[in-house]
């Protein structure tokens, strides 16, 4: 499938204009443990696990290319989206670390856009996670329940930090 909107790749630099724009980002914590653990919950798609959407399979490759269905319940009906890995990121300096990965919707996809999850540790030590999305409607339904989508879409937003934020506590508690 191909994607439904001109500016694939753009999530990597300034977001273009004619799409709304969201950021959330979070604190996870301290160390290089707590990175890696978050780069693991990236690497299986965890931050999708947040009680009404799902990555489906967990083990999509994080490489240029791979495609992932996202199956989200929206109006008390589970559906079904496709969305294509644009862009992955590792840097690694003296100073810092970063992970990350964007996704490209697909045609029938009720957005058009971009999202991109990343991790970050800072000099000192400290562990961020960042989503952030443009985006806008693709269909005319998506269109007509634009109000609802546009809530629900930046809802899950905020709530993929919180499952991230889940995923290094559990493992943290459970060694």
């Amino acid at each position: 499938m191909p994607f439904n909107y001109p500016d694939v790749g753009a999530s990597t630099g300034e977001f273009p204009e004619g799409y709304e724009h969201h950021r959330h980002r979070i604190r996870l914590g301290r160390g290089h443990d707590t990175f890696n653990r978050a780069k693991d919950a990236l690497e299986h798609w965890r931050q999708f696990d947040v009680g009404w959407a799902k990555a489906i399979p967990s083990d999509t490759s994080i490489t240029i290319g791979s495609t992932v269905a996202i199956r989200v319940r929206i109006f008390g009906i589970w559906a079904l989206a496709f969305d294509r890995i644009v862009d992955v990121h590792s840097e690694s300096d003296r100073d810092q670390q970063r992970f990350g990965f964007s996704v490209g919707t697909l045609m029938d996809h009720p957005e058009q856009g971009e999202e991109q999850f990343s991790i970050e540790i800072d000099g000192d030590g400290q562990v961020d996670y960042e989503v952030a999305a443009f985006f806008r409607p693709n269909t005319f339904a998506a269109k007509i329940a634009w109000p609802y989508l546009h809530r629900r879409f930046n809802q899950f937003r905020d709530q993929s930090a919180e499952a991230m934020r889940r995923q290094v506590d559990s493992v943290e508690l459970s060694q």
